[in-house]
């Protein structure tokens, strides 16, 4: 890697160059690369992103990245940090969790698997009358003293001078644990184990495949509850990005992390990314009265863990759901409004990601999964790159003109055509040549043409997909709707459902 004594734009141009990371993408996707940059309305902010990593060869740069099922997979902070790793140095792996005891998938960098009954947690559930959640935004517990937690390595962790945390409840009435890295069982002798009210942390030179926790008996000891991991590297140099997802989850949900302040002073952020917004609109379509005031609790509860942290706030992409997500442009608004008020850094992925109703033809041309909410692996990865770009060409943005007291780019209009709604006349007298409003081509270009709506006789019979489920042991309606990317409501009523009690063995139609 280069020096970091080389301009950002000398940089960015070596490592688009080194490492083929220059996106090729369909004109289709209308992807506005005019788009890509990190807006920002104080001088100060600017300069501070832009030190962050002109420093980062002496002084650890932390982001911490939270959002919803995008992000839970790791698919686009995958891209992200693989890219910055290649260009500033990593400083380590950053965030882990125990998904598979959490009942819910996993990082594509890592499998995880568990022994013994686990009881969970995930933020978009709320809170727990008695398990709070941390920073990962899920938790796990177990009660059983022969339990364990599994991950394995799709990618060996290289070695390195690692410092490891293991974030867990170190009370009176937790169990002991023993952790063992590649089978080695780690120690106080040999690695500097050292416990603390937080959980534990210690050191580890060699590569790492695999990891497991084991119960250990102890006088008192009740339960063990698990928040997650953290591996970085001892030097102070580089950057780590830990990726934080949980599906479902929206902006609401970092307001339930009561254990994040504490846990987050030890990982010490100097960014971090509210990635939210599909779960906020997606079932309503319009924005909620309360979510702005949301929005500003979460960023000024991290800023009570460090008062100079750079916050990022985001957009959602395209969403189609029955009908195109117009919410998606007032939320875009309402972020770029949030962060003025509040300095903190904006990045427009609405609009760099083509706008308005486009996410169809992402979906058409294998971006976009059929729910037209969720992207492909190969969307995501578009994604983390476009995220990449974006800091640096900020950072490029400071190399020509560090004195700039603000970069704001206005969000496009988009204009189009909504038809009102025509109740179809089904009485023996009816017109057949009756022009039904759904025949009538939405338009998304400025200024809007004029259409001349075809004619037709009758509307298509559309058949709804669904697939059938057995019921399994410890599912619940809320993990099933999940995992299969619909909602409980929609479940009951495919169902006829009047409660949420569901029976072993018993088998519901899931609808797409």
């Amino acid at each position: 890697m280069k020096k970091l004594i080389l301009s950002f734009s000398v940089l960015f141009e070596i490592c688009l160059n080194s490492f083929g990371q220059t996106l090729d993408l369909p004109a289709s996707l209308k992807i506005d690369t005019s788009f890509a940059y990190l807006q920002f309305y104080s001088n100060s902010t600017f300069t501070k992103l832009a030190n962050h990593f002109k420093n980062v060869k002496n002084d650890k740069l932390v982001i911490l990245h939270y959002g919803g099922s995008h992000i839970q997979a790791e698919n686009p902070t995958t891209i992200a940090r693989g890219n910055f790793h290649k260009t500033f140095g990593s400083g380590g792996r950053g965030l882990m969790f125990n998904y598979n005891a959490a009942n819910t998938y996993s990082s594509v960098n890592y499998t995880s698997s568990k022994k013994g009954e686990w009881k969970f947690i995930k933020s978009f559930q709320g809170r727990h009358a008695t398990i709070p959640l941390g920073v990962c935004g899920m938790t796990v517990e177990t009660n059983d003293v022969n339990a364990a937690l599994n991950f394995n390595l799709k990618n060996v962790i290289e070695s390195d001078n690692h410092e490891v945390v293991v974030f867990f409840e170190n009370d009176s009435i937790s169990f002991d644990v023993s952790i063992y890295f590649d089978s080695v069982l780690i120690d106080s002798v040999h690695n500097n184990l050292q416990y603390f009210p937080y959980g534990a942390s210690f050191k580890y030179k060699e590569g790492i495949h695999s990891i497991r926790f084991e119960m250990k008996a102890k006088a008192n000891g009740k339960r063990f509850r698990f928040y997650g991991l953290s591996v970085e590297n001892e030097e102070n140099s580089g950057i780590v990005y830990h990726s934080t997802g949980v599906g479902a989850a929206a902006f609401r949900s970092v307001l339930l992390l009561d254990k994040m302040p504490d846990q987050a002073a030890i990982l010490k952020p100097d960014i971090v990314i509210l990635d939210f917004g599909t779960n906020d609109i997606l079932s309503t379509n319009k924005i909620d009265p309360n979510l702005e005031k949301q929005v500003n609790k979460a960023i000024a509860k991290f800023k009570a863990v460090n008062p100079d942290i750079l916050v990022i706030l985001t957009t959602t992409q395209d969403l189609y759901k029955g009908k195109t997500i117009t919410a998606c442009m007032p939320f875009r608004d309402l972020m770029d409004s949030i962060a003025r008020k509040n300095d903190c850094l904006f990045w427009d992925w609405f609009d760099l990601a083509g706008g308005s109703r486009t996410i169809k033809t992402w979906n058409t041309e294998g971006y976009a999964q059929n729910d037209c909410i969720h992207l492909t692996k190969k969307g995501y990865q578009v994604k983390g790159q476009l995220l990449y770009e974006s800091f640096m060409h900020t950072l490029n943005l400071y190399d020509k003109n560090p004195y700039l007291s603000a970069y704001n780019i206005k969000g496009k209009e988009y204009a189009f055509v909504e038809p009102t709604p025509i109740i179809p006349d089904t009485s023996r007298n009816a017109n057949p040549n009756v022009i039904h409003s759904d025949s009538i081509p939405k338009v998304d270009s400025i200024p809007p043409r004029v259409i001349t709506p075809p004619i037709r006789t009758q509307r298509p019979i559309v058949k709804l997909k669904t697939k059938k489920y057995t019921v399994r042991s410890g599912d619940t309606l809320s993990q099933i709707a999940e995992r299969n990317h619909t909602t409980v409501a929609r479940i009951k009523k495919a169902n006829r459902l009047r409660s949420d009690r569901l029976s072993i063995g018993q088998v519901i139609v899931i609808p797409n």
